[in-house]
């Protein structure tokens, strides 16, 4: 495995490849990360991994400043993956890229947006910049963040960018929870109300297959297992993110809550 820390010598590197994968982090690197990783070694012939804290994505400097962060643990999973380079770029090397202007897809509308407002701008503004460092590869990302992974598989669209977005199932962990970097902020302890939140909302689904989807019914739920704040719980509608009425294949569950004050969120 090769470290590599300048955009320009990366980007020369994928230039002269055509069968790239990359998986974009944030570090602290879980089985969520290494599936991702493992997918591009089968499907590609190079595999780059970035680990990057983007600032711009965080609405509150705080949460930036406390996100976890294990980059001698990462190394050692990186290398035991046989991943090809690791991409640790700083933010000047990021952000000072130049990359021709982009259109950015409409965000207002989406979930996360009311409740992070820069966020999915911040999310975006890095990834033209990734993308453009590390151009036509295929970008492996996990469902767990599904928002995300719709906007920027839009974004790359109405850019005609060749990259191309490859989605992939969430991790779980044996209680069913999904996998998270931020799942280390949480106690222990509260795992236990995590596997409850997700086996709650999954049995709700299960048992009101293709019947009308009630909002307060599953917030009543969810208090019983200990969940009081919930930024949103919504039925939504996979091809286009629009909430739906009617539960089915084609929907998920999605929500955001908080947990020993910390913020999660996931689809089911």
């Amino acid at each position: 495995m090769k470290i590599i820390k300048k955009s320009n010598i990366i980007n020369q590197i994928v230039i002269n490849n055509k069968n790239v994968g990359f998986v974009p982090t944030m570090g602290t690197l879980h089985e969520g990360h290494i599936s991702l990783i493992q997918k591009s070694k089968k499907k590609c012939s190079i595999t780059i991994v970035s680990i990057f804290v983007n600032p711009k994505q965080f609405n509150k400097k705080k949460d930036f400043l406390t996100y976890p962060k294990k980059i001698s643990q990462d190394l050692k999973i990186c290398e035991k993956l046989q991943v090809d380079y690791l991409f640790l770029p700083s933010f000047d090397e990021v952000y000072h890229w130049k990359n021709k202007k982009v259109i950015y897809p409409k965000i207002d509308k989406i979930m996360e947006h009311k409740f992070r407002k820069n966020h999915f701008k911040g999310v975006l503004d890095v990834m033209s910049k990734l993308l453009s460092i590390i151009p036509n590869s295929k970008v492996f990302m996990g469902k767990k963040d599904y928002q995300q992974y719709f906007i920027i598989k839009n974004f790359c669209q109405i850019n005609n960018l060749k990259s191309q977005i490859v989605p992939c199932n969430t991790i779980r962990s044996k209680f069913g929870f999904a996998l998270s970097s931020r799942n280390l902020l949480i106690n222990t302890k509260s795992h236990k109300i995590m596997s409850k939140v997700y086996k709650t909302i999954k049995n709700y689904k299960k048992n009101n297959y293709l019947k009308k989807f009630s909002n307060s019914k599953i917030k009543n739920l969810l208090k019983k297992v200990g969940i009081i704040k919930i930024d949103y719980i919504n039925l939504i509608n996979l091809s286009n993110l629009k909430i739906s009425k009617r539960i089915s294949k084609k929907t998920n569950i999605f929500i955001a809550y908080y947990l020993d004050s910390v913020r999660l969120i996931d689809n089911i």
